[in-house]
């Protein structure tokens, strides 16, 4: 069963790299902006996660819930704008100022961040390990944005600001819901979630129309950004974390970023060179590395 799990969830990791390169090519082919797909998107997002609660019969027990919590509506407002909405905005404006591959991986430095935060507000140093993956961060991010030079660069300011940015906020995201998800599903708070977050970026949008998305040339990247990177992807990660340790499932987060590089290749012809390589393993060795020192601890131990 493992085996199937890890092949569920390392397909949604291939769903999220594959909207990411869709949303490249989107913002190539059409005058639509960032602050317009993130609107769309959360939209649409929205609306599939209530029809997954509703599906899985949980719309009522959820519901019940938040009529003896109502506190709980600010937190989820909360977590909709400062999370979800930042997230997808800052995302999508590098993918738009540069290229999904660099700002994928890039936005895969938020494990170290969490693990600076973590031990900032316990006031303890991280494990060997998480210590070494926030090293390994730092290290790939410099050589991924500068190309080993101090002097510029190999990407421009403002997509380095929005990717780290989307990274700061991709932290939010993971961090901040976690005593939420312990009373509420996981898709209804994302129902909520997404929607409050579309409605604060489409007052900010500037006269959004709706119906500029539904051109020939961007239905498919539409299709890939909200149907695969969002619904396929939601479901084929719970399928698998279901049969999955917290540990199998936090190794199979390095497909994305790989993924993203791959699809950016043979799509887009998009290259690094060797400097720009090492500072992408460098990011995604920084994922495993607080589970593979784990383990390789664990194994000392035993003997």
């Amino acid at each position: 069963m493992n085996g199937i799990a890890l092949f569920f969830c390392m397909t949604a990791g291939v769903m999220w790299a594959g909207s990411g390169v869709a949303a490249q090519h989107f913002f190539a082919h059409s005058n639509l902006n960032a602050l317009d797909l993130t609107t769309f998107r959360m939209l649409c997002t929205s609306l599939l996660m209530a029809g997954v609660t509703c599906g899985r019969g949980h719309w009522r027990r959820n519901w019940a819930i938040m009529k003896k919590e109502p506190h709980l509506w600010g937190q989820i407002i909360f977590y909709g704008l400062v999370g979800l909405m930042a997230m997808h905005f800052a995302y999508f404006e590098a993918i738009d100022l540069g290229n999904a591959a660099v700002v994928t991986v890039l936005q895969y430095t938020c494990p170290a961040m969490v693990i600076c935060w973590i031990a900032l507000r316990s006031r303890s140093l991280p494990s060997p390990g998480s210590a070494a993956a926030v090293v390994m961060a730092i290290a790939g991010t410099f050589l991924l944005a500068t190309g080993g030079r101090t002097d510029a660069l190999s990407v421009s300011r403002e997509c380095f600001f929005w990717a780290m940015a989307s990274a700061v906020f991709y932290a939010v995201a993971a961090v901040f819901p976690k005593h939420l998800m312990g009373k509420l599903d996981n898709s209804f708070l994302l129902t909520w979630g997404m929607l409050s977050g579309a409605a604060a970026s489409w007052l900010m949008t500037d006269h959004l129309n709706f119906l500029d998305f539904f051109h020939a040339d961007l239905i498919f990247d539409l299709f890939v950004i909200i149907v695969c990177g969002t619904a396929v992807a939601f479901i084929c990660y719970n399928a698998g974390l279901a049969y999955l340790s917290a540990d199998q499932a936090s190794l199979t987060t390095t497909v994305e970023p790989v993924a993203s590089v791959v699809m950016s290749y043979f799509l887009f012809g998009t290259t690094f060179g060797l400097i720009e390589a090492s500072g992408i393993v460098l990011i995604v060795a920084a994922i495993a590395m607080p589970v593979l020192w784990k383990r390789a601890a664990g194994r000392g131990r035993a003997r």
